[in-house]
């Protein structure tokens, strides 16, 4: 088998389930029972449980590394359940089976990204060059999930100075650099790192720079607002204190700056200007872990973290010009321990976020506004080996949340339960089955709504509560594998803005979610193939969920097919394809969600196919000198991402409410040396 795809190969059929004990563990640390024997070998991850609380799919950097990922949207390319959308990366929100990132826990190794700065932006920014993986549970988990995952959970695990080093090494470095002829520019990658000899001590450090001309659309067209520049700078130190111990601490400060649209997430236009804008993110996070040997019931592990995110945006209104900057900052600690009784494996734990909502006008502090919030929990989970063949597991979270706003204080909590199974009817096939809740209290609001005179919240705001319940199986032969799985979440009372009262509030109606999924794949010889299908309906009360008018919280993605080819044409040669199948649906929009002035008219959001090929090539027959070559968008189709804002042009008073469209044809050569 060659040596570009054997990890890729053997990693294929641990995705197909979900590993019920071990990716139960916390929202930081990829869970400990699914590794095996080497904590970097993701091919030794063993999955139990398709419906089971855990990891519904495990992107690798491999994966990344094909399909040459630059942006969020494109990290999530071969798993169809999430979708983000968007010419302007900073426009890009993430949806996970319909449901938004307001109603996902998100983090990148424990430090959650708590709170969006724009509601017209998304509120993740990551650099894939730094990911060794991406972990993806979908629906409302474990109770050790952290905060607010009422649609699931999304964990952004960044690479240890060991996942680059070779055995027997002590120092080395990385050079990679990317050219992208749509848009002509450049990405540059330069890492360092090293080790002691007795492997006690290892250190890592990355720097990424990269510059984009304007990208053209399918229709070669400008997309205006995507001519910016991005700067990263990352470091890490690992110390293993003992055999039992271990400490991580890592700093990251990621900045993106350009003249881009004010709403990022639409086109721009005389309402949607371009504008001077810059964002940034500063991460700090240390992780400690304590693993006894001779004490079962000892397994601890803290994560402690800080993070400050901001965006400045430059505008001119008919009140003059306008200045002004947008802050999230975020402390959060987990403490959590593991203890192994008779067949019982007890995870517990507390969880603990302080979070700032800040609006700073540079030109006058009248409207400057904040708001503070804090959230806490407590939680047990029990993953149980009834027999050899079946596993159930289930657990309790008690959440605490309290916000202090420019004239209120609110507060609720809740308990949610969770309950979960998974039977080896045969060794090659398994059924599963789960019931999940998640809790979301009252949090600070985004930065730009938090200025003075900005909304407010209803004084009887309640927190929402979502409640899934999945079935689903697993089946393996030989070298083949097929999953599929049911569910309906629904969450209650959704915490939504309404613009015509200029206040949050909670929704009379439930928004509810039914859909399935179908994964497949197999090897044979030097061919790999997979193919993943998903469709989802969400509706608020009859009205289907779309972007403009659930903003964060929900959307509908028509019924989408992801399919990924790949052939070792020799040992240093692999070539793929990648295809993505999105259908059409259409949207009725219901008088009662939007303001009788501007009725919103039905429209459709049209569906389309998208090609990228592949090919990597090692020269000098190992990692030392790769290349690889990605044709994205090969047939230049001209189409607007399901998860983008929504085409409303057709509906008088909305001319200018349309997402940007993606990028047309794009050819990324990647050269990467390996000293």
């Amino acid at each position: 088998m060659s040596k570009l795809a054997h990890q890729q190969k053997n990693n294929k059929h641990s995705l197909l389930a979900v590993a019920i004990a071990a990716a139960i563990s916390t929202n930081f640390a990829v869970a400990e029972e699914a590794v095996v024997e080497d904590q970097n070998e993701l091919d030794m991850i063993e999955i139990k449980g398709q419906a089971t609380s855990g990891i519904d799919t495990l992107i690798t950097s491999e994966d990344l590394e094909k399909i040459t990922a630059s942006s969020v949207g494109e990290v999530f390319k071969l798993d169809p359940q999430v979708n983000a959308g968007g010419g302007v990366p900073m426009g890009q929100k993430i949806y996970l089976r319909n449901i938004g990132e307001d109603a996902l826990n998100i983090s990148i190794d424990g430090a959650e990204l708590s709170g969006g700065i724009f509601h017209h932006s998304g509120r993740v920014v990551v650099e894939p060059e730094l990911l060794k993986q991406v972990e993806v549970e979908a629906g409302p988990g474990s109770a050790a999930t952290g905060f607010g995952a009422l649609g699931g959970s999304v964990r952004f695990v960044t690479k240890d100075p060991s996942d680059l080093l070779e055995p027997g090494e002590t120092t080395g470095a990385l050079i990679k650099g990317t050219y992208y002829s749509n848009s002509e520019g450049y990405k540059t990658t330069a890492s360092v790192f090293s080790r002691d000899e007795s492997d006690t001590v290892s250190v890592l450090a990355s720097f990424v720079r990269s510059e984009y001309d304007l990208s053209e659309d399918g229709n070669g067209d400008d997309i205006l607002g995507t001519d910016i520049n991005q700067r990263m700078s990352y470091a890490k130190l690992v110390a293993n204190l003992t055999d039992e111990q271990k400490l991580s601490v890592s700093y990251e400060n990621l900045n993106e700056q350009g003249d881009m649209p004010f709403r990022t997430e639409w086109v721009v236009s005389d309402f949607n200007p371009v504008r001077d804008t810059e964002g940034t993110r500063k991460t700090a996070i240390l992780n400690y872990e304590f693993d006894s040997e001779n004490n079962d019931l000892l397994d601890l592990m803290i994560n402690l973290y800080k993070t400050d995110t901001e965006q400045y945006r430059y505008n001119e209104t008919r009140f003059g010009i306008e200045e002004s900057v947008g802050q999230m900052n975020s402390f959060g600690l987990t403490v959590q321990n593991t203890s192994l009784i008779a067949n019982n494996k007890l995870i517990y734990g507390i969880n603990y976020r302080d979070d700032e909502s800040k609006y700073v006008n540079k030109i006058s502090d009248a409207f400057d506004g904040e708001e503070t919030g804090k959230a806490k929990a407590v939680y047990l989970q029990d993953v149980i080996s009834v027999t050899d063949d079946l596993i159930v597991s289930t657990g309790l979270r008690y959440d605490d949340y309290e916000v202090k706003e420019a004239s209120q204080k609110l507060s609720d909590d809740a308990i949610s339960p969770n309950i979960s199974a998974n039977y080896d009817v045969t060794s090659s096939f398994a059924v599963s089955a789960g019931y999940s809740q998640a809790f979301r209290g009252p949090e600070v609001k985004d930065s730009y709504r938090v200025y003075l005179s900005g909304p407010q919240s209803d004084p009887n705001l309640e927190g929402e509560t979502s409640k899934n319940i999945e079935l689903g199986f697993d089946f393996s032969y030989e070298n083949f594998g097929l999953s599929a799985g049911v569910y309906k979440l629904d969450i209650e009372d959704g915490i939504f803005y309404n613009s015509g009262t200029r206040a949050y509030g909670n929704l009379d109606d439930d928004i509810e979610t039914k859909g399935f999924y179908v994964k497949a794949d197999y090897v044979w010889d030097r061919l790999t193939a997979a193919l993943s299908y998903h469709s989802a309906d969400t509706e608020i009360d009859g009205q289907d969920a779309f972007r403009y008018t659930f903003g964060s919280s929900a959307t509908t993605i028509g019924d989408k097919i992801i399919a990924d080819v790949s052939f070792d044409v020799n040992d240093d040669l692999m070539i793929g394809w990648v295809g993505e199948f999105v259908q059409g649906t259409d949207i009725s929009v219901s008088s009662d969600w939007y303001d009788d002035r501007f009725p919103i008219e039905d429209f459709n959001k049209p569906g389309y196919g998208v090609h990228d090929v592949y090919a990597r090539w090692l020269p000098t027959s190992n990692e030392d000198l790769s290349l690889t070559l990605t044709v994205k968008n090969v047939l230049d189709k001209q189409y607007l991402d399901h998860a983008s804002a929504e085409n409303l042009q057709n509906s008088p008073g909305y001319e200018n409410i349309v997402g940007q469209p993606e990028a047309g044809r794009d050819f990324r050569l990647t050269a990467a040396l390996r000293i």
